[in-house]
């Protein structure tokens, strides 16, 4: 890192009650009283700072990190604020396991992977998401941990799963932000080209969330719809909302329907040979779980009655089985493949897609 020379450091000095002109005496750089010094020997600059936010004698870094991760995992932290940790914020509802944590991310030298492998492989992790009347009754919003976490997904991890499931998601790693579809906004001329973008091709057009190109003017429509913040101010914990609006954008969305038409076409080319068959596989791909009785029934009648809608109308079957994922494989029934379309798009859609239990 470059340093300034001797002399050349801008001198600050102290203003009172925050009046540039009113100037009392020098300041010098330091850390507050109330926690320890910056390590002996180094000079006062940003990299003592960074080796003292990581100390092991600094109480409040460690602890806000594994706060952190902990709300990722879990929901909520073991600090409820985990934006505020002072005076202002909740008490932890575990303090003795925050600190442990702590203890435990500084012992494996702050890695992330570590630390998170070490949480969802613990046991209170793994507990199961059901609830009695009676443990609702105690203990409500799961602050005595009692059961595994219940938690909508973040609108990064919606679009992902989406994509993974139906076979489409990019494992390109790395590289310039990518432009995935999205509704024509039909905005131009008041706004300009930029509102309704071309969206890249190829892998680009499937990679994971992250790379999403965002502008705090003109955010992506189907990730702030699910709770993306919009980047206008710094949010260290999003909200998370359930509403009419994202079964609309998870119903009719480009990317969502274009992950609704590739799954199909995994679910007719799986190995069953009946439709009860591939709805197995298609539940187990999606769900992680075989289909119960009467969501089979439920379901083969809807496919059934579609490929009837859709054996009636071809321009219908092809638009719903082709567009906007491309040509049907040679040999495919387009019928079929719009049926089932219609399936995975309710697949795709169901409650448990949208929450970790």
């Amino acid at each position: 890192m470059r340093e300034l020379a001797e002399g050349k450091r801008r001198a600050t000095k102290l203003q009172y009650r925050g009046n540039y002109l009113d100037l009392g005496d020098d300041v010098t750089a330091g850390t507050p009283g109330c926690f320890p010094a910056l390590p002996e020997g180094l000079p006062v600059d940003r990299m003592a700072l960074a080796k003292w936010l990581v100390d092991e004698n600094n109480p409040l870094t460690a602890r806000v990190f594994v706060n952190r991760f902990w709300e990722q995992i879990f929901g909520v932290g073991l600090v409820a604020t985990s934006e505020e940790f002072g005076s202002q914020g909740d008490l932890p509802s575990h303090p003795e396991l925050l600190d442990w944590l702590a203890t435990e991310l500084i012992r494996l030298q702050w890695d992330q992977k570590a630390f998170l492998k070490l949480l969802v492989t613990s046991a209170t992790y793994r507990q199961s998401s059901k609830v009695t009347p009676e443990m609702f009754a105690r203990d409500p919003d799961n602050r005595l941990l009692a059961r595994g976490p219940r938690v909508r997904l973040s609108a990064e991890m919606v679009r992902d799963q989406a994509l993974a499931v139906s076979g489409l998601l990019s494992a390109k790693m790395y590289g310039a932000p990518v432009k995935p579809p999205q509704p024509t906004l039909g905005l131009n001329a008041a706004f300009g080209s930029a509102v309704d973008w071309q969206a890249s091709t190829g892998d680009d057009k499937f990679r994971r969330a992250l790379y999403t190109t965002w502008r705090r003017s003109n955010p992506y429509p189907s990730m702030a719809t699910f709770d993306a913040p919009n980047r206008e101010v710094c949010i260290l914990r999003r909200d998370r909302t359930n509403t009419p609006l994202q079964a609309l954008v998870t119903l009719n969305d480009p990317v969502y329907l274009e992950a609704a038409q590739s799954l199909a076409r995994r679910i007719a080319g799986s190995s069953g040979t009946s439709p009860a068959e591939r709805l197995e596989f298609a539940f187990r791909t999606c769900l992680s779980r075989p289909p119960q009785e009467f969501e089979v029934a439920r379901i083969v009648k809807l496919y059934e009655q579609s490929l009837i809608d859709f054996f009636s109308d071809e321009a219908a079957a092809k638009k719903m089985a082709t567009e906007p994922i491309g040509a049907a494989p040679e040999g495919a029934n387009v019928a079929e493949l719009a049926a089932w379309t219609v399936v995975a798009n309710v697949l795709l859609n169901l409650d448990e897609m949208f929450m970790k239990r």
